[in-house]
């Protein structure tokens, strides 16, 4: 049976329109007895697994896309203004995409750093994997979904050309668990958008990924009929290969809990832009007895909007005195000095609460140290602290799998060890500082560590270079000491002293 995770209760409070706060139903893991409970009844409970992802979940991820695209649900949707003739700008900020973008920035930026050290044999082929899947993009865009949707996946396949990794896309995919405390995968499900039926209806082609399997259905709308096997391939990966990345256990966005300040900052800076407008359309107000020598108003009017003058006579009243004549501008009133006020405060509150330092604050000065910087970040670190873990646990059943395959193809069973995940944080460092404290103190350092604390090199690369180097001297020496030999051979007091000696010989003078 379909289970909601008992980690879901707090996602969102009630279903308004599709808009936030979320529904709890948005954000659901999918859980089931066993992988019987899909198959069983012609996949009748994958469909409904389906059809609720697609009625429930894309809607929840459309709009977290939105919010990083400047796309943003709040200021888009609805009435704002009371009076059509008054201006309605829409004007949407996408601290989704600035925040998402600071998160991958600063985990993956620097390139993770894999390592096996207890099987040299299945560390080259790990490093052999990543180097031909270029990891480190993968990972940074994976870091990216994590952190605009709480989730992200990656798909591994054997083609011709090896075994391979991609993304998967976040709405055509989700991953099945098992009901067990530990939670583990069942399957994994992608559905593509194929087309429309007949009735306009979308139609989908459903892959289904077990341990084993990779099941691929017909074409279906889903909706009016059950799914349909088409094929079956096996894999041999001993597990889905289909791998799910969360920012935390609630598999929330990093923006997502500051969706509505996000809107109230929209609303406000709309509404600037709404005055600065209604302010050049104001309303013009002519007060008093005046007469414009047989010219009706509509004629006035018509005066003012071409030439953009306006010529009033005044009356003369029954004494023969003449009357008075006023016209003005209607203008609205507006508080810019609090409504700047109000849109800075709802600023700072996007930031203190997503707990991304906000980069253009004054305090973070170019000559800040890496001690200073850390303290300012404090809170953001903690915070990531969660996603870097959740994504390391992740990382591991990505290679568990690609071990898994190795083992498989070469009829071994060899048991592996985890992988050794080196995460750097790309932040300035004040390494010089923290080094020379070292020195003082009089603490050793050694070489591989001193290459371990640069962003640019690795110990190993050094070492090899050094050593290719290193070669490359000796056999230079040893060719130059070949030429100063051969040199010292040809020089004139070198043939006098063997011109002396053959001499010396053919008289038969020897020595002693």
């Amino acid at each position: 049976m379909v289970k909601v995770n008992e980690f879901e209760n707090g996602v969102g409070l009630s279903d308004n329109n599709n808009l936030f706060p979320f529904s709890v139903e948005s954000n659901i893991h999918y859980r089931v007895n066993s992988l019987n409970d899909l198959i069983n009844n012609s996949y009748e409970t994958l469909t409904h697994i389906i059809n609720h992802f697609i009625t429930n979940q894309i809607p929840r991820l459309e709009i977290l896309d939105g919010y990083s695209k400047g796309r943003n649900a709040g200021i888009f949707s609805g009435d704002r203004r009371m009076d059509k003739n008054k201006a309605d700008h829409r004007i949407a900020h996408n601290f989704g995409k600035l925040i998402a973008q600071f998160v991958a920035g600063y985990t993956t930026s620097v390139p993770l750093k894999y390592d096996l050290p207890d099987d040299s044999k299945l560390n080259a082929k790990l490093i052999e994997f990543n180097k031909e899947n270029d990891i480190a993009t993968l990972d940074n865009e994976l870091m990216y979904d994590v952190a605009k949707f709480g989730r992200a996946y990656d798909i591994q396949y054997k083609n011709d050309k090896g075994n391979k990794i991609k993304q998967a896309n976040v709405f055509e995919t989700f991953v099945i668990y098992d009901t067990t405390i530990e939670r583990k995968p069942v399957a994994a499900v992608r559905i593509v958008e194929v087309g429309f039926s007949n009735d306009s209806v979308k139609t989908y082609q459903t892959i289904l990924y077990t341990d084993a399997n990779i099941v691929h259905f017909k074409p279906s709308t889903l909706t009016n009929a059950a799914l349909q096997e088409d094929h079956t391939d096996s894999h041999f990966y001993n597990g889905v290969p289909i791998v799910e990345y969360q920012s935390n256990k609630y598999r929330t966005s990093w923006y997502e809990d500051v969706l509505p300040l996000i809107d109230a900052y929209d609303q406000v800076e709309s509404d600037t832009s709404n005055y600065m407008t209604d302010v050049i359309n104001s309303l013009l107000v002519i007060n008093g007895d005046f007469s414009t020598a047989n010219t009706n108003v509509n004629e006035l009017i018509k005066q003012i909007q071409r030439y953009g003058i306006l010529g009033l006579q005044s009356g003369i009243d029954r004494n023969g005195n003449a009357t008075s004549v006023d016209a003005k501008y209607i203008s609205p009133e507006f508080d810019s000095a609090a409504s700047e006020s109000y849109k800075e405060r709802i600023r700072k509150d996007i930031f203190n609460i997503s707990n991304i330092p906000d980069m253009s604050d004054q305090n973070f000065a170019g000559n800040t140290t890496g001690v200073a910087m850390r303290y300012k970040i404090f809170g953001f670190e903690q915070a990531i602290g969660q996603t870097i873990n959740a994504f390391k646990r992740s990382v591991g059943d990505r290679y568990e799998l690609l071990f898994n395959l190795e083992s498989n193809l070469s009829v071994s069973k060899k048991k592996h060890s985890n992988v050794l995940v080196d995460y750097t944080p790309n932040l300035p460092y004040a390494v010089s500082e923290e080094v020379t404290m070292l020195i003082n103190a009089g603490v050793p350092i050694s070489r591989k560590t001193m290459y371990h604390l640069t962003h640019f090199t690795t110990a190993e690369t050094e070492e090899s270079n050094l050593k290719a180097e290193q070669e490359q001297l000796e056999s230079s020496d040893k060719l130059s000491e070949s030429f100063k030999q051969a040199n010292k051979v040809n020089t004139p007091d070198a043939k006098k002293d063997s011109s002396n000696n053959a001499k010396n010989d053919e008289n038969g003078d020897v020595d002693g």
